[in-house]
């Protein structure tokens, strides 16, 4: 008995011990989830700290941080927040988001906006990637060939050699050439022509089509304004409706894309000289400056980059010379056309080089302003040798995303690129805004100003359309629309004293723009 009860102590106690190991590992299973809520918490701090941290660091990238915004400009850009807001909530609600589709099936819902009423209203400072004979209204070019009498459109389905339907061209009457026809004739015949001519002379809702050869059709466009633009008569009056839908849109300065040359043309197809030209600059930016003594206009001369080498450097020497005698009108030099038919601008360089020696050795000054970068394909990259060509601005900058030191480059060399977001959506480069690379060109502090390229063609005028669009799809704020405004006067061509004028004037407007958007918001 006494054997066994010594045997079954050691037992009794190795049960107590189990029955207190049990319970003290059933003790830490009730604790233990506590502990890991607390150091989840801790972790989920932390992340969310770090993340914080991560997205302040790529906002400080933003162009616009160092422009402090005044108190009533905060109060205009807080509702102006709280607008876009519920148009993105709305757009997200009924799948509906007006910068991912075609401009032309969004254009009537812009206009009808609140959010485009107070951007129209906005002082926007310059344009400053703007081509001459895409500036104005296709419908005032029809109503002015109406009214003049000599001034014929080739109406031939058929192409003879170089015409193309829809072609303008100025005859002496009993010298019309076979093809041509006036146009108030053709009108009078059938009023339906009206509307064939001003297919002609703009895009529509066809270019979404896949087979549409939007590139072929818009140099079409270029070819049949030509003999209008270019007729000395039309030629002034012309640049006056022009800058007149300008300053409609609060723009105070324009800086065209256009050949400076001997190119005007009188009713003996006689070639005038260039002082006819300069003179037509001259009545259209006097006649236009007494209802906006502000407007300022300069002009950075293009040729064509299909042309053979020989060709171009005739034409540099002649800009050269140009500059010399007209040094307020011309202000810059500039290579266009389609890039992915034309030659690359490497394929140049040897002329470029030449213009570098020949400004120097005429001591003048010649800045380039390269169309570069407005491309998909992969192969092409012509923005390394805009960049390393110096140029002030950049037009265009599409594909600079693919070159991430380039990007480097182009901050470090403090170059503006001139971003055309509705072009490049109309000729086929993106087709969702969202998705443009330009918003995040303006994150990491790239340089920008916002234009809009060959607006007649596009049916709108001036910049309030690719403002629009831009400051909901890149969700922009009022900062960044008086950084953009603001850009587009300093990167301009002005000379010194004319730039701190301008930017004087502008940022009256502005003062004047912000009080009232903000008593209009608050009525």
């Amino acid at each position: 008995m006494v054997a066994e009860a010594k045997f079954k102590w050691p037992l009794k106690l190795m049960y107590l011990l189990s029955v207190l190991f049990i319970c003290s590992l059933t003790s830490c299973k009730t604790s233990k989830p506590q502990k890991f809520k607390s150091g989840l918490t801790i972790q989920m701090n932390e992340y969310l700290d770090r993340r914080n941290e991560i997205k302040i660091l790529d906002q400080s990238l933003n162009f616009s941080n160092k422009l402090v915004l005044s108190t009533i400009e905060e109060s205009l850009d807080s509702i102006l927040g709280v607008i876009k807001s519920e148009r993105l909530a709305h757009y997200k609600e009924t799948h509906f988001f007006p910068p991912s589709r075609m401009f032309f099936q969004s254009k009537e819902h812009i206009e009808n906006d609140l959010l485009f009423a107070i951007i129209k209203d906005m002082p926007k400072g310059g344009i400053l990637h703007l081509h001459t004979m895409a500036m104005g209204s296709a419908e005032w070019v029809l109503q002015k060939a109406i009214k003049t009498p000599e001034m014929c459109i080739y109406w031939k389905e058929e192409n003879a050699g170089p015409l193309i339907k829809g072609q303008f061209k100025a005859f002496k009457k009993g010298e019309i050439e076979d093809g041509y026809i006036p146009v108030y004739q053709l009108i009078n015949d059938d009023a339906q022509n009206k509307e064939e001519i001003k297919s002609l002379l703009t895009f529509d809702s066809y270019v979404d089509q896949d087979s549409f050869d939007i590139w072929g059709n818009f140099e079409q466009i270029f070819q049949r304004m030509t003999g209008f633009m270019r007729y000395e008569p039309i030629f002034s009056e012309y640049l006056i409706h022009g800058f007149e839908l300008l300053v409609n849109d609060n723009i105070q300065h324009a800086e065209l894309r256009m050949p400076f040359a001997p190119t005007l043309y009188n009713l003996d197809n006689e070639q005038l000289p260039i002082d006819s030209f300069v003179k037509g600059l001259e009545k259209a930016v006097l006649y236009t400056k007494k209802s906006s003594p502000q407007f300022t206009a300069k002009i950075i001369h293009a040729n064509l980059r299909f042309k053979d080498n020989k060709l171009i450097w005739e034409d540099m020497k002649h800009a050269v010379n140009m500059r010399q005698r007209y040094p307020n009108w011309l202000v810059g030099y500039d290579l266009v056309a389609e890039e992915d038919n034309g030659h690359s601008t490497l394929f140049h360089l040897p002329s470029f080089l030449r213009l570098d020696s020949l400004t120097k050795a005429n001591n003048c000054i010649l800045p380039l302003y390269l169309h570069d970068g407005e491309s998909n394909w992969i192969d092409n990259d012509n923005l390394y040798d805009a960049v390393l060509l110096n140029c002030k601005r950049i037009g265009h900058g599409f594909n600079l995303f693919r070159y991430p030191n380039l990007i480097e480059e182009v901050k470090k060399n403090n170059i503006c690129i001139e971003i055309n977001p509705l072009s490049n959506q109309i000729l086929g480069y993106i087709r969702d805004l969202r998705m443009h690379p330009g918003q995040s060109y303006l994150k990491q502090g790239v340089t920008c100003i916002i234009s809009s390229d060959d607006p007649q063609i596009f049916k709108y005028q001036g910049l309030s359309y690719d403002l629009w669009s831009i400051l909901l799809a890149w969700d922009l704020n009022l900062r960044d629309l008086k950084a953009l405004s603001l850009n587009s006067l300093k990167y301009s061509a002005l000379d010194p004293a004319e730039k701190e004028q301008a930017i004087s004037r502008w940022r009256t407007d502005w003062d004047i723009f912000v009080n009232q958007s903000l008593k209009k918001l608050k009525s």
